[in-house]
């Protein structure tokens, strides 16, 4: 096997599309597929439990509960990146696609016993551990991007992945909202993940070698003291730690919507389960559209422009939403399916503001994360990569417990729209500002060298 510094990559086919190399191909299928197993056991869990059809110990009102599930991947995240960002420094590529995706299938076999017989606290541990399993895949897999892709295709493969990440987002949503309300329903949900995390793991195999950014590294152990010297490398790094920032902000405000969506649905639109489901498909859908948009930016630019504008857009939506509620809302007496929802006017609009929503927000994100790839130093780059990990799990869990503030106020979900609209205009006044008081391409080297070798 030909061996590679850390800054060189696989040779490109040319007139071969990017997603149909080997440089790009198995490494998307890893991420989505795990992504579709996440997602199943997540969405199982936060159905089955307003539904009844999961027991939850230890909860008076098992919708407390749905905020506190919510947050465990990100809380495992969060716990475990400060070592899984040296090991993805420290060990070669593709060796570390395959062991954390082989460990995927052992987690996975754990969750369906659980599912298949019923043991409800054993299955929400699971999501906790599938949590620990992708913070050690995730810094894996954005650190190597740069080494496979070159510095003008991060924005493109960037929203590859994302569109790949939403689309079985959306596919998790489904299969995990439909089987565990079905007649065994847990075999069913059961079986789905142990399948996904296989054909990941198949994927992760065809992964190009790729050599370790820094194979003399010595892992420390110490959490408190690797999260501190993680971040001190961010703000050492040029142009970093703004980007990771506004990815953080994407995933607190994706994470308070995906968890207040159940509650909304039955309690702000008076919707069936299958509603629930659709809306958290519909969010999903948007978000993979809007990253296939990222993708299609012109090659050579940094995309961040079109983010300003986008979630600015997504601001306006999220308004929108709220105000188009009431009037698609069934009613208690008479809950609103899905077949209701497309078949007026309101509902058909309220569902394209939904999307709308979503795509934008899909926008925003992709260039700020190929930023973020770009400006790191190859040296640190996973180590650094890994805090930005570790800051989208830190936003992720108050955006989850923000809803909280929903169930124990007995308030409409609603709101969330209103909290939601109302940050992302913030984080557009915050981008327009910098992109008028600093100057253009600030600290993108990386995008100016591959310009210039054009």
């Amino acid at each position: 096997m030909p061996q590679m510094t850390a800054d060189s990559k696989p040779v490109a086919k040319p007139g071969v599309p990017l997603f149909f190399q080997r440089r790009f191909w198995p490494m998307w299928t890893a991420l989505s597929f795990g992504t579709f197993a996440d997602n199943i056991l997540r969405q199982a869990l936060l159905i089955g439990i307003p539904a009844g059809v999961i027991a939850v110990p230890f909860f008076e009102d098992a919708d407390n509960s749905i905020p506190y599930i919510g947050a465990l991947l990100p809380i495992a995240i969060l716990v475990f990146s400060s070592i899984s960002g040296q090991l993805a420094d420290k060990y070669e590529t593709s060796m570390m696609f395959r062991r954390t995706k082989f460990m995927e299938i052992i987690l996975m076999s754990v969750a369906a016993t659980a599912f298949a017989f019923g043991y409800g606290l054993l299955a929400i541990f699971m999501l906790f551990a599938m949590g620990a399993q992708s913070a050690f895949f995730s810094p894996v897999r954005v650190a190597a991007m740069p080494k496979y892709l070159e510095a003008d295709e991060l924005v493109r493969g960037n929203g590859l992945c994302n569109a790949g990440l939403f689309t079985f987002i959306l596919l998790g949503y489904v299969v995990g909202g439909l089987l565990i309300v079905i007649d065994n329903g847990g075999v069913w949900v059961g079986a789905a993940l142990v399948a996904a995390a296989v054909v990941g793991w198949l994927a992760a195999l065809q992964t190009p070698y790729a050599a370790a950014n820094d194979p003399t590294l010595r892992i420390d152990f110490n959490g408190v003291a690797q999260t501190v010297s993680m971040f001190r490398r961010v703000f050492s790094a040029r142009g970093v730690p703004a980007p990771l920032i506004g990815v953080g902000a994407f995933y607190f405000l994706s994470t308070a919507m995906t968890v207040a969506v159940p509650l909304y649905g039955r309690d702000s639109l008076h919707a069936d389960p299958m509603v629930w489901t659709a809306l958290n498909g519909l969010f999903a859908v948007g978000a993979g559209i809007g990253a296939i948009g990222a993708a299609s930016l012109s090659k050579g630019r940094s995309g961040l422009g079109f983010s300003a504008v986008a979630i600015f857009l997504a601001g306006l939506m999220s308004f929108l939403v709220y105000g188009l509620t009431p009037l698609a809302a069934g009613t208690p007496d008479a809950p609103l399916g899905l077949g209701d929802l497309f078949a007026s006017a309101a509902g058909l609009a309220l569902v394209v503001s939904f999307v709308a929503t979503a795509a934008l927000s899909g926008v925003y994100i992709a260039p700020l994360q190929a930023a973020m790839q770009r400006r790191a130093p190859a040296p640190i780059r996973a180590r650094i990569l890994a805090a930005g990990i570790f800051t989208n799990a830190a936003f992720a869990i108050p955006g989850s417990l923000s809803i909280l503030a929903i169930t124990t106020a007995d308030a409409d979900p609603a709101l969330v729209l209103i909290g939601v609209g109302t940050a992302m205009l913030l984080i557009a006044g915050v981008m327009a500002f910098r992109r008028r008081t600093l100057p253009d391409g600030l600290y993108d080297e990386g995008l100016a060298a591959a310009r210039a070798s054009e």
